[in-house]
């Protein structure tokens, strides 16, 4: 016949149970959270890596569109700086035509005053008087000639430095409009830095198999000890 199973090995026989089921449960608790951990990091991981993409394409759109901007202002203000040079040639051009216009006037008025002044003093000589009325006669034509001719160069000399003036406010005018355009110039864009890369996650370790091979270990050597007890009073 069988001998009876002992009461301390049954009572054993469940606290060995008992400790190694709840020892499994913790090991299997503790690799469930490690591996849910692991897996928030990861796709945590691969998020950042997405937003760190997003951004750069982005970075990389912005520095195209600065770029064609920059260049559209340029081409705008070499345009403008010719138009400028135009504007200053034109100016110039007539304010040199304007000075002939005064020199060709100042011409034929010399002209005109030097006719006027051979002609009294041919009226002088044809009254053929002598003397000292006719002297001072002679001297007067000569004199009203120089008044003349004077009057003609400091005009001629007025217009010159009016003209010297136009021209250099043309010049400055140029300049200043040229000043106004570069000002106007956006800086050029700096090319774009790349984003960061997020760090890789470390894959965190779960629970050690040792540990739960000696907590088995454990239970069964505190589950025997209790059953001899009670089988040896």
């Amino acid at each position: 016949m069988c001998e009876p199973i002992s009461v301390g090995a049954i009572v054993g026989a469940a606290s060995f149970a008992g400790s190694a089921m709840t020892a499994v449960g913790e090991y299997q608790s503790q690799q469930a959270a490690v591996a849910r951990s692991n897996a928030i990091a990861q796709q945590r991981y691969q998020q950042d890596l997405q937003i760190a993409a997003a951004r750069d394409r982005e970075k990389g759109r912005a520095y195209r569109a600065e770029s064609r901007a920059a260049t559209a202002a340029k081409n705008a203000y070499y345009a403008q700086i010719a138009s400028n040079q135009a504007e200053a040639n034109r100016a110039l051009a007539a304010q040199n035509q304007k000075f002939r216009e005064r020199q060709n006037t100042a011409a034929f008025q010399s002209q005109s005053n030097i006719a006027k002044a051979i002609q009294q003093q041919g009226s002088v000589l044809a009254t053929g008087r002598a003397g000292q009325s006719f002297l001072l006669a002679a001297m007067d034509a000569d004199r009203q000639l120089g008044f003349e001719q004077a009057q003609v160069e400091q005009t001629l000399y007025d217009a010159s430095m009016a003209s010297g003036l136009a021209k250099e406010g043309i010049m400055l005018d140029q300049a200043a409009a040229n000043n106004t355009a570069w000002n106007g110039l956006p800086a050029d864009p700096l090319t774009p830095e790349a984003s960061f890369l997020p760090i890789k996650p470390i894959k965190a370790k779960g629970p050690s198999g040792l540990a739960l091979a000696g907590n088995l270990v454990s239970s069964a050597a505190s589950a025997y000890g209790t059953g001899y007890s009670l089988d040896n009073p």
